[in-house]
């Protein structure tokens, strides 16, 4: 475990250090929050309190992951491009040991912005709101226990694909998950104005299914190997 966290302290340093990925985050997370302010003040008093928390509930979750990408990027994808992995490849290390750590690493700073995104998003309502709204249990639980788990989730596989994937094919693998994000983000009107409440099933479910994923791709890294990483550094 305390390899894992060397791994993980190294990751962190070096994503706090490119400030460009930081406030890019930071910017993002006051966008989320400052689109609440028309969804609060043009929604109908009887359903505030639920389209509040379907606000929370969906930006703070695609900010997670989308934060998971970006940081991803720098920690698996530019570090294998510039041959920079061969260092780790070289420790001690295992291939699960150094996936892990990357994987805490990036879930760590990712998660902070999405917790400020939570933060800054019921500040800005609560100032457009005519009565206090504060996130409900279930969607506290989502906060706390779903959200990171995804992040770990979308980093965890990024990093598998990473690690098994040539550079070509992580570069359409790139593509097309900045894609898929893009329309999530695109659709987000039609998801916040469905008129339905988010409920603890549906909180508990996303959870068990966050926890089910993560260890499948933990129990898939045990199929990887150093050597197929090395060949396929350009």
């Amino acid at each position: 475990m305390n390899k894992i966290f060397i791994v993980a302290k190294k990751e962190l340093k070096g994503i706090i250090k490119t400030r460009s990925q930081m406030l890019i985050g930071i910017f993002f997370a006051l966008w989320f929050s400052v689109m609440t302010a028309p969804v609060v003040k043009t929604v109908e008093e009887s359903a505030v309190f639920d389209q509040f928390n379907n606000l929370i509930f969906y930006f703070v979750l695609m900010l997670g992951i989308f934060m998971a990408y970006l940081f991803s990027g720098k920690v698996f994808f530019d570090e294998k491009r510039e041959g920079n992995i061969e260092t780790l490849l070289c420790t001690p290390l295992s291939l699960r040991q150094i996936w892990s750590g990357k994987v805490v690493g990036v879930t760590i700073p990712a998660y902070l912005i999405a917790l400020l995104a939570a933060a800054l998003i019921t500040v800005i309502a609560n100032v457009f709101s005519t009565q206090m709204l504060l996130p409900s249990p279930a969607i506290f639980l989502h906060i706390f226990l779903v959200v990171p788990a995804f992040i770990a989730v979308a980093v965890g596989l990024l990093g598998f694909g990473h690690f098994l994937l040539g550079m070509r094919e992580n570069q359409i693998l790139n593509i097309t998950i900045f894609f898929v994000i893009f329309l999530a983000l695109f659709f987000t009107k039609t998801v916040i104005s469905g008129g339905y409440a988010v409920s603890w099933v549906a909180i508990g479910a996303m959870l068990v299914v966050a926890v089910l994923l993560l260890a499948l791709i933990s129990y898939l890294t045990r199929f990887l190997s150093k050597e197929r990483i090395v060949t396929t550094i350009p």
